[in-house]
C-alpha cells in the first residue's frame, strides 16, 4: 500500500486499515463493506466461509473505493448473496468507476485490482432484515465522503458506521469543509444518540476495541481540526500540531489532512 509522498511531511502514502464486519445468525449472515484489493477480499472470503453461514446480503456504506472494489471477489465466492447500497451512495460511486481512478487504484495496488469492478444494487428501502432482526440503514449525507450512511442493529445494540466513525486512525478530512465538517459532526451525534454498545468504526488501529467511545474521539478531532486550522500559519504547522494532539492514532500521513495525490 505505499505510494508516493504527496507532502514532504508525516509517513508514506498509504490507506488507513480498513474494517470488514460480519454479522450472524444461526443459519445466515450479513456482510458490511468487501474491502479492497483482490488478496484482501479472497482472505474476507475464506474467513466468512469459517463462520458457517449463508451469506444473503452484501451492505457497502460509502462511496470511497477502499471499500468496495473487492466487492466482485465475494460476489464470485458468495454468488447467492445481493450487494446493496443507497440510491445516493451508488451514484456517488460512479467517480470511483471512471478511467482515472482505476488507474490510480491501480497504481497504489499493482496486481491486486480486480479485474471485474461491480456496483452494488441501488436499495430503495432504509431497513433489511437478518434472520427476523431489522437493520436500519441511516443516512448520514456529506461526513468524509458524499451520501455516507451507517448501519444500526438496535438488538444488539450494534453501529457499524462506515466512515463516519474513525478508531485511532487519522482521519481523511482532506475533502472537507468547514460547512462539511458541521455536518460530519451532526451525524456523529445522531449516532450517539442510539446509545449503541459496539461501534465498528471504518477505519481503526489493528486491536482497537469497538468502543461506543470512538464516537466522540472522532467528534474531538473534527473539532480540533477546526479550531486549529484557524490559526495555523502553514500545513506543516497544523499538521505537526494535529500529530502532537494524537501521537497514538496511525496512519500519521499528509494527505489524510490536506487531500489525496492526483491521479
Amino acid at each position: 500500500m505505499v505510494g508516493e509522498r504527496p507532502k514532504p511531511f508525516g509517513e508514506a502514502f498509504g490507506f488507513d486499515p480498513i474494517t470488514s464486519t460480519l454479522i450472524f445468525g444461526e443459519y445466515d449472515a450479513v456482510l458490511v463493506d468487501p474491502m479492497t484489493t483482490v488478496a484482501e477480499a479472497e482472505a474476507l472470503a475464506d474467513w466468512i466461509a469459517l463462520h458457517n453461514r449463508n451469506l444473503e446480503t452484501i451492505y457497502i456504506t460509502h462511496a470511497h473505493f477502499d471499500h468496495f472494489y473487492g466487492l466482485s471477489i465475494l460476489l464470485d465466492r458468495f454468488p447467492g448473496a445481493r450487494a446493496i447500497a443507497t440510491p445516493k451512495t451508488v451514484n456517488a460511486m460512479q467517480m470511483s468507476f471512471t478511467p482515472t481512478v482505476e488507474r490510480l487504484a491501480r497504481r497504489l495496488f499493482p496486481g491486486q485490482v480486480p479485474t471485474k469492478l461491480v456496483p452494488p444494487e441501488p436499495y430503495e428501502h432504509d431497513t433489511f432484515t437478518l434472520e427476523g432482526h431489522e437493520l436500519r440503514i441511516i443516512e448520514q449525507g456529506r461526513t468524509d465522503s458524499p451520501d455516507s450512511t451507517s448501519l444500526h442493529v438496535p438488538s444488539i445494540g450494534l453501529i457499524v458506521a462506515g466512515d463516519v466513525v474513525y478508531n485511532q486512525c487519522r482521519m481523511y478530512v482532506g475533502d472537507t469543509t468547514p460547512e462539511s465538517r458541521k455536518n460530519w459532526i451532526a451525524a456523529l451525534d445522531r449516532l450517539a444518540a442510539l446509545n449503541p454498545a459496539i461501534v465498528v468504526a471504518g477505519h481503526k488501529k489493528p486491536g482497537a476495541p469497538d468502543s461506543p467511545s470512538t464516537i466522540q474521539d472522532t467528534k474531538r478531532y473534527l473539532q480540533d481540526f477546526d479550531r486549529l486550522q484557524k490559526t495555523a500559519t502553514s500545513d506543516q504547522e497544523l499538521f505537526d500540531q494535529m500529530t502532537e494532539l494524537y501521537p497514538h492514532w496511525v496512519a500519521n500521513q499528509s494527505w489524510l489532512m490536506f487531500g489525496f495525490p492526483q491521479p
